[in-house]
């Protein structure tokens, strides 16, 4: 008995372990896409059943070809660690961030609204410009982001409100990049 108990929690914690790996972004350590997506339906059924709002950013690192082509592949992965290890240093607790794809990053404000969620990627922005990696060479290689918030409006999809997040952050790179551009409900764009 002792035995099965035993064997039972050892293929309890190794599905556990599988869990945790098959929600992560390998390079970043962050939550992976598919996570994310799960993480926004569940807040978009929070937000109906009891009211709970919240908002979206997403996070665009700027010129990331740019470091790619400059610096090579590796120093463009470490630019991405980078803005991973930041972002973890700024962001609340009740917030999530995950690697929506590529050099994108998308980022669930719990219990917040456009206005708060834009502190907060203000924060991340900040940030960002302030981060320093090196390159092989010694060369110092900063980067910045542009950033896109909204807030989910019921009883919309998640689709919906990703794509108003992702028209805002289009909205902050068209403005010059290194920004955070909320666009509200009712779909006019503010800077922070």
């Amino acid at each position: 008995m002792a035995e099965k108990r035993r064997a039972d929690e050892a293929n309890l914690t190794k599905t556990r372990v599988l869990a945790e790996l098959a929600s992560r972004d390998e390079l970043t350590g962050l939550y992976n896409r598919r996570h994310m997506s799960e993480l926004l339906a569940q807040h978009r059924l929070a937000c109906k059943r009891a009211g709970d709002g919240f908002a979206v950013a997403l996070v665009d690192l700027d010129h990331f070809k740019r470091i790619n082509d400059t610096h090579g592949h590796a120093v463009g992965d470490s630019v991405l660690r980078a803005f991973a290890e930041q972002a973890g240093e700024v962001m609340r607790a009740s917030d999530t961030i995950g690697r929506w794809g590529g050099e994108e990053f998308i980022v669930i404000y719990s219990r917040s609204t456009a206005h708060e969620a834009a502190q907060g990627a203000a924060r991340l922005c900040e940030r960002a410009a302030a981060a320093v990696v090196r390159a092989p060479s010694g060369q110092a290689v900063t980067f910045t982001v542009s950033v896109g918030v909204t807030e989910h409006a019921p009883p919309e999809s998640v689709d919906s409100l990703v794509e108003r997040a992702d028209r805002a952050m289009y909205e902050a790179k068209s403005q010059g990049r290194n920004r955070v551009i909320t666009l509200p409900r009712a779909g006019t764009a503010t800077t922070t």
